[in-house]
């Protein structure tokens, strides 16, 4: 059994941080390379913002009790990615943060309506669990490391 309360604070706490971290960069910085061999800040954004999307169009699927968006495979993933990536590279930061915080905030209203003991097998648990807590948590991560890099070399 999950809490939804759990989850919802656990949840809030990365999504702090992440726009925190963010925040905290220049243009300049938002733009270079490196928090991945491939992705600067910003491309992280994008990609979350994006795959941010997807869960908040799951949990509408879930709540519309239609069958769950499919599956994607290694390969399709990485090559939404690479899409994601190219056509945001463009895009200033703002709307990006706003997009990511606006699929978010979705994803928070279905988590209010829910009960507060979840099944962890419940369609809403895992999406916020694998969306909003395991893939933002392991990019979190990245930043982090990637912004104590940044002090290292200032």
């Amino acid at each position: 059994m999950m809490y939804a309360s759990v989850l919802a604070r656990e949840e809030l706490r990365i999504m702090e941080e992440l726009i925190s971290r963010f925040d905290s960069l220049t243009e300049a910085q938002m733009s270079v390379v490196g928090v991945t061999p491939e992705w600067s800040a910003k491309d992280l954004l994008a990609h979350l913002a994006y795959w941010e999307r997807a869960a908040a169009e799951q949990v509408r699927e879930f709540e519309a009790r239609r069958s769950p968006a499919r599956k994607y495979t290694r390969a399709q993933v990485e090559r939404i990615n690479r899409e994601v990536v190219s056509a945001n590279r463009a895009t200033p930061r703002q709307p990006l943060r706003e997009e990511l915080i606006l699929a978010r905030s979705e994803i928070v209203a279905a988590m209010k309506r829910a009960p507060e003991e979840l099944e962890e097998r419940s369609p809403l648990a895992q999406i916020v669990y694998s969306h909003c807590l395991q893939h933002r948590r392991h990019h979190l991560e990245q930043l982090r490391a990637w912004v104590a890099s940044l002090g290292k070399t200032l």
